[in-house]
């Protein structure tokens, strides 16, 4: 994941980046996790806002959102 931003809105994005070369026969299980990204519209769930395919990558532009868990404490 790579932090992107839009030169227009300066809206920060997170950009997942997939390299076409390391997922060669798992094809169907990206195009699989790109439509489902783009029919969920949830709250919870991370919005995929655009894809982008070339030759040798594909990016996946979604919502950005930052967890601090920090203040998280587990007890045994």
């Amino acid at each position: 994941m790579k932090k992107a931003t839009n030169r227009e809105t300066q809206v920060e994005y997170a950009c997942k980046i997939i390299d076409k070369k390391m997922v060669e026969g798992k094809e169907e299980m990206i195009e699989t996790e790109v439509s489902i990204l783009k029919k969920v519209k949830h709250n919870n769930v991370i919005s995929l806002i655009e894809a982008f395919d070339t030759p040798d990558k594909l990016y996946l532009i979604m919502d950005l959102y930052f967890f601090f868990f920090n203040s998280l404490i587990l007890h045994y």
